[in-house]
Parts: structure tokens; sequence; C-alpha cells
């Protein structure tokens, strides 16, 4: 991707003043522009929302009753859900 191809897209946000000062003071925090810092927190908080709705973690006693679940199917209904391609294919 090209620098002008990155920097194709824009998000404007509207702000209280409070809410763009509080960016600008946690910005100068570091070495990053205030638009860096808004875009890298907000790159940071996509990745975790689509981790967190996409993603399903299961403690090892969970995990354990789910994979036993799936090696020994009781029904008519679960044999035929397994036998589905899953959406993500």
């Amino acid at each position: 991707m090209t620098t002008n191809q990155q920097q194709a897209a824009q998000l404007s946000i509207p702000l209280t003043d409070e809410q763009y000062a509080l960016f600008v003071h946690a910005a100068s925090l570091t070495d990053l522009t205030l638009s860096q810092w808004a875009a890298q927190h907000l790159i940071d908080a996509a990745r975790y929302e689509i981790n967190n709705e996409t993603t399903l973690q299961l403690d090892s006693a969970s995990f354990d009753i789910y994979m036993a679940a799936l090696k020994d199917p009781t029904s008519a209904a679960v044999n035929e859900l397994m036998a589905r391609n899953p959406q993500w294919d």
C-alpha cells in the first residue's frame, strides 16, 4: 500500500472540548501525534472487540466436556449438525 492509499480514509468524530483536551494531553505524554495516538487506540480497541466477539475461550474443564460431547454425539440432531460445513469454511 502506498502512503496515499494509507491516508485515503479519514474519520471525523465530534468531541466535547473536555474530551479533546483529554486526548491531546494523553497524546502529549507519548511520542505520537494526536492522530497517531487516536488511530493506535482505535486499532487496539477494534482488535479487542473483534477478538472478543469471534473467539470462544473455554477453561480446561469446559473444554474437556466439549471434546467429550464431540466424540460421542448421542442424537440424530447432533449427527446432522456435525455433518454440516461450518459457515467459516
